[in-house]
């Protein structure tokens, strides 16, 4: 299976993962939040607060720059992990410390330089956040990641 391959399918396991997650834990937490709220605050980074006055079409710009993202990370640690047996072998570890590099990359590097501009979540929001990041977005993305990467030829 080529890397390209496995960056591929890591990254839409990912996607969809944290799609899955965060669509429902965080409507369940804020129960104001709605899902067409939570994904057109996603669009935010790139249409400013007119987002909120998009409709569908704006949660859908949302879902796709989340599942682009979600794309170019999974490449990335598809490569990364491909160029170390030990992050395969530690894939639990591996994904862990990928979620949480994940999350503050996000907070850190994208939101601050889109049209959200620097946040600071509260004590809830960053534990759901991590939480999210780690068990599910990380580790699950590193064991597709692993399998993908041991198919290899």
């Amino acid at each position: 299976m080529s890397i390209a391959r496995a960056g591929l399918m890591t990254g839409l396991a990912g996607g969809a993962l944290d799609f899955a997650a965060a669509s429902t834990i965080y409507p369940l937490a804020y129960p104001s939040l709605t899902f067409m709220r939570l994904w057109q605050s996603v669009a935010v980074g790139v249409l400013g607060k007119a987002s909120y006055d998009g409709g569908a079409g704006s949660a859908l710009l949302g879902i796709a720059l989340h599942f682009f993202i979600a794309l170019c990370a999974g490449f990335v640690f598809a490569v990364v992990m491909s160029r170390a047996a030990l992050f395969q072998r530690l894939w639990l570890v591996s994904g862990a410390v990928y979620g949480v590099s994940m999350y503050f990359f996000m907070q850190k590097i994208v939101l601050p330089l889109s049209k959200v501009g620097l946040q600071h979540p509260d004590a809830k929001s960053l534990a759901i956040g991590l939480g999210i990041h780690i068990f599910i977005f990380g580790i699950g993305s590193a064991f597709v990641a692993r399998r993908y990467l041991s198919q290899r030829g």
